[in-house]
């Protein structure tokens, strides 16, 4: 994987939903992480997710990175929002466009989509 051509702000923004949706969303952002180059993404990432952290209706975030260096998609970023307006709004701003084209994302491609949980289950449903 060598440089790519930067992505729009648009492009790093998950595509709207198909119908109007109610309830949190989760964004699931995956990226390709060329292996050496994870200090530079992870910096990278670090300094634009402080945008998100502050905005109306972010809930929580999780990033995480493949066990594999194989994968195509070794870093995954898991971050739940309170509505899908909300979600929109973080990613219309002056200030967003700023966050996901400064120098360095252009190494980084992702494939942004957002989700509503379905089922839920954990150990303690047993």
């Amino acid at each position: 994987m060598n440089a790519t051509s930067a992505m729009t702000p648009e492009e790093r923004t998950a595509p709207a939903a198909d119908a109007p949706t109610t309830g949190g969303v989760t964004l699931m952002n995956r990226f390709q992480v060329e292996p050496g180059r994870d200090d530079e993404f992870l910096a990278l990432w670090t300094r634009t997710s402080h945008y998100f952290r502050k905005q109306p209706g972010f809930l929580s975030l999780r990033l995480h990175r493949a066990v594999s260096t194989d994968a195509e998609y070794r870093w995954v970023n898991v971050a739940n929002w309170d509505s899908e307006e909300h979600f929109r709004a973080a990613h219309t701003s002056d200030e967003f466009r700023a966050a996901v084209t400064q120098p360095g994302w252009e190494h980084f491609p992702s494939s942004p989509m957002l989700y509503q949980v379905v089922t839920e289950a954990s150990a303690s449903d047993q």
